[in-house]
């Protein structure tokens, strides 16, 4: 086997045919060439950086994408690449270290092409690899909030089901009347330290397919998606802003308009950066999964002396959609 570090606009068709077929097979999905080619063109370079495991025969068995992104850094810019889709099939999983082999041979080729910051949100199974054998750095967790919508649906309650959906409806109630009041204030969104450029390439091209409701109403944007989580009918909001920040006059908007799709349960994954009243933090210990953020710092500078720390990064399903 042979390590092959390129651009996206370098791969052959069987690099593609083969890429997807080993995809597939790993992760359990069915995406096809035309979604990876969006997801890998649609990006502010034009084109993504990988390192492709091949085989003897020539076949992709494995790999590790790297997306960049132009990110805000304080007052400046840094191209930010976004680790993703990091995989080998089961059968050429033979070297321990081969990930970390194709990771470090993709380096070079990052720091040519202006990447400063290697960030990443990896699994359960993979962060211990990436922080001990690869030694990447922590930043911190990114935080669940939820709005439950049909407890007894989430709980899966077969007792009383009637009253605990009775409860849920005053509950609701109450936090839409109380959030109301408080849109009307002029609380002001929190500026961040890191944050995605929201004119990225990235952002423009990634969330507007079939799988995301996007909508812009005057001042007000919004996208979300919904999702089917075992049985429980999910909304994920992507993003909701007012004059390009977060408010509450937009979550609001946005949950008027999930709540309309019969949903079961709203959630929204990272930063809030505004004060709110709608949603509930979900406690470390009853989240779906965790979502460890973490980076390697490729070109040292003194711009990254914070970037450690999680308080100092906007960081959710806008940057990437990790659900």
């Amino acid at each position: 086997m042979v390590i092959k570090v390129c651009k996206t606009t370098e791969w052959s068709d069987r690099d593609w045919e083969t890429y997807v077929i080993g995809y597939n097979e790993v992760f359990g999905t069915d995406e096809t060439i035309a979604d990876f080619k969006n997801k890998y063109f649609s990006v502010c370079k034009g084109y993504s950086l990988h390192s492709l495991l091949v085989s003897d025969e020539g076949d992709v068995v494995g790999g590790i994408t790297i997306i960049p992104c132009n990110y805000r850094c304080h007052q400046g810019f840094f191209l930010n690449g976004l680790a993703v889709d990091v995989f080998i099939r089961e059968s050429f999983r033979i070297d321990p270290l081969m990930l970390r082999k194709l990771y470090k041979q993709l380096v070079g080729t990052l720091k040519e092409e202006g990447i400063e910051v290697v960030t990443a949100v990896p699994n359960a199974t993979a962060y211990p690899y990436w922080k001990n054998v690869v030694k990447w750095k922590d930043i911190g967790e990114i935080s669940y909030w939820v709005i439950p919508i049909k407890i007894n649906k989430i709980l899966n309650l077969k007792f009383c089901g009637w009253l605990f959906e009775g409860l849920t409806r005053i509950y609701l109630f109450c936090v839409l009347c109380l959030s109301y009041w408080v849109s009307l204030g002029k609380s002001k969104a929190k500026d961040y330290a890191y944050e995605i450029d929201k004119d990225d390439r990235y952002i423009q091209n990634k969330f507007h397919g079939t799988k995301y409701a996007n909508f812009s109403v005057q001042d007000i944007f919004y996208s979300y998606r919904i999702v089917n989580e075992e049985g429980v009918k999910t909304a994920y909001i992507i993003e909701a802003t007012q004059e390009g920040k977060r408010s509450m006059k937009a979550f609001l908007k946005v949950i008027k308009v999930i709540r309309q799709q019969n949903v079961d349960l709203i959630i929204y994954v990272g930063k809030m950066g505004v004060f709110q009243t709608l949603f509930i933090k979900v406690p470390k210990k009853l989240e779906p999964k965790k979502l460890p953020l973490m980076c390697d710092v490729l070109i040292p500078n003194d711009k990254f002396s914070d970037i450690y720390d999680i308080n100092n990064w906007d960081f959710g399903l806008l940057n990437y959609d990790v659900r």
